[in-house]
């Protein structure tokens, strides 16, 4: 390109330092002194997004302060740079004269006082989500602060430009830029053979408040047990020009014609995976869905909601207002309570253990005491799959026909659905805790499952002959205590209002639902 009678490329521009500062600003005491010279490259892709590089110098003392702005994260330097240029007519003309330089497409453009900004090729649509929006843009020269606003595109001419000036010590600066487009959100019903396992990592990673239940696996293993009991009917979001899963929300239908949060029986949360939202405003991906889910006019009773869950905030607040711009009504509730115990500021289990009443504390490390003289050893199984059929033994053994594995065809879906996830979970995330002594042989299990946000107490079972040694607070106190090792900020004890919880020391969260009629 040339510039100043000479011809350079993008990195000399960028690199270019005046001399010495203009005179005029020299003796301007009471003003901000040094000038500011911005030089902005302005490129689009076929998508229609718009990637906008400036580069501010500080002509005085010649501090070079750069910022890049990308529409998408997936922008390259080798797109920054040009070498990806396009072949077509420079999309964007600006006309304007002297100061600072403006490189737009394939042409350069000097410009001091903006006289036109004007969109000369390939008018497709360009969708501006707030198109009257205020944008600040804050300076520091030498310890003081000069700012300078300017309104973006207006709304009656969304293919336009802005343009934004200040004046900084007697010159002017102009700052050309334009818009990002909103994406445009495809909604499709989804069942999970529909998304992979590397989208939907992808959003798992999105969503750190998220819990072991979400992930791909336990999902994979439910529905493979109990696809006879409920029809998949869960809504995909995707960005529409490149396929990009933005969202996924897990539903199933009963045969009562309800739709539900999806494999969620015998699941004690729900999964809700969203993307982050494209602006602050309005949560697209999260409306989208709403949207999907509403137009649908089918019942809802969306279980296993936590407060806790980003995605699931974001989803309930959007099924929400979709419910009520449609005239009906949603009721937002507790389900049921989930007991847990705070581990952010606890070391050990004694410091635990001080936080409970005296006679509570005092009953749990007698059991203890009495468990050690018994000869109890509590370990975690080495090998899940073969472990698992004393869990189903010990389960059986506690519970009868009240608990999962009864002589039943539902019986046998949960022992298949457990037996899945015992070979198909990530490793690490299942513990099976196993407690024997020499009298009793293997007497007690606990199945626990591990995420990012705690250890979560899913299941246990053990022999009835075995209750004298207190099994639940044998697997509670070494579960505890592999909380505290793994430096995990909770052990949650999941859904229930069992006593048990409550002398451990927990406080209850609260699992909620979120149910619209027809």
């Amino acid at each position: 390109m040339e510039w100043r009678g000479r011809t350079c490329s993008h990195e000399q521009l960028r690199d270019w330092r005046p001399a010495r500062q203009p005179r005029r600003l020299r003796h301007q005491q009471s003003v901000i002194e040094p000038p500011l010279m911005h030089t902005a490259l302005v490129r689009w892709d076929r998508d229609e997004r718009c990637l906008v590089r400036r580069v501010t110098r500080d002509a005085c003392d010649c501090r070079a302060k750069c910022r890049t702005e990308f529409s998408r994260e997936t922008w390259n330097a080798a797109v920054l740079g040009g070498a990806d240029r396009r072949p077509e007519a420079a999309l964007i003309r600006a006309e304007c004269g002297g100061g600072a330089q403006a490189s737009c497409g394939d042409r350069l453009w000097l410009r001091r006082n903006p006289q036109a900004t004007t969109r000369v090729a390939e008018e497709g649509p360009l969708a501006v989500a707030d198109a009257t929006a205020l944008r600040r843009e804050e300076f520091n020269h030498r310890g003081d602060r000069a700012q300078h606003e300017a309104l973006h595109v207006r709304a009656d001419h969304p293919h336009r430009g802005s343009v934004l000036h200040g004046t900084y010590g007697g010159c002017t600066a102009y700052d050309m830029s334009m818009p990002t487009p909103a994406r445009t959100i495809a909604i499709s019903a989804t069942p999970l053979a529909g998304v992979t396992a590397a989208e939907w990592e992808r959003l798992l990673v999105a969503n750190p408040t998220a819990t072991a239940f979400s992930d791909r696996a336990v999902h994979a293993a439910w529905w493979n047990a109990h696809s006879d009991t409920a029809e998949d009917v869960s809504l995909a979001a995707r960005d529409a020009a490149n396929n990009e899963l933005l969202g996924y929300l897990p539903l199933m239908k009963r045969p009562d014609g309800v739709i539900y949060s999806g494999a969620t029986f015998h699941i004690d949360y729900a999964t809700v995976l969203l993307a982050k939202t494209s602006s602050a405003k309005e949560d697209d991906v999260a409306a989208a869905l709403a949207g999907a889910l509403i137009s649908t006019n089918a019942p809802l009773n969306l279980l296993r909601l936590r407060n806790e869950d980003t995605a699931h905030a974001r989803m309930i607040s959007a099924i929400t207002r979709a419910a009520e711009s449609t005239n009906r009504t949603a009721t937002f509730g507790i389900e049921e309570p989930a007991p847990f115990i705070d581990l952010a500021v606890i070391t050990t289990f004694d410091e635990h253990l001080e936080r409970l009443d005296k006679k509570e504390r005092h009953e749990i490390r007698r059991k203890l005491r009495r468990a050690e003289a018994a000869g109890v050893q509590i370990s975690a199984s080495k090998d899940l799959t073969t472990d698992l059929s004393e869990f189903i033994r010990l389960h059986r053994a506690r519970w009868g026909e009240s608990g999962l594995f009864t002589a039943t065809d539902k019986g046998a879906s949960e022992e298949r659905f457990m037996r899945e996830i015992f070979s198909s979970a990530p490793a690490g995330m299942i513990t099976l805790l196993l407690a024997r002594n020499e009298e009793f042989g293997t007497f007690a299990a606990g199945l626990f499952l591990r995420d990012a946000n705690a250890l979560r107490y899913w299941n246990a079972g053990g022999d009835i002959a075995a209750r004298a040694l207190s099994p639940g607070v044998l697997l509670f106190a070494h579960g505890l205590t592999m909380a505290i090792s793994e430096k995990l900020p909770r052990l949650d004890f999941l859904r229930g209002n069992e006593a048990y919880k409550y002398e451990c020391g927990a406080v209850d969260a609260q699992v909620m639902q979120l149910q619209v009629p027809t």
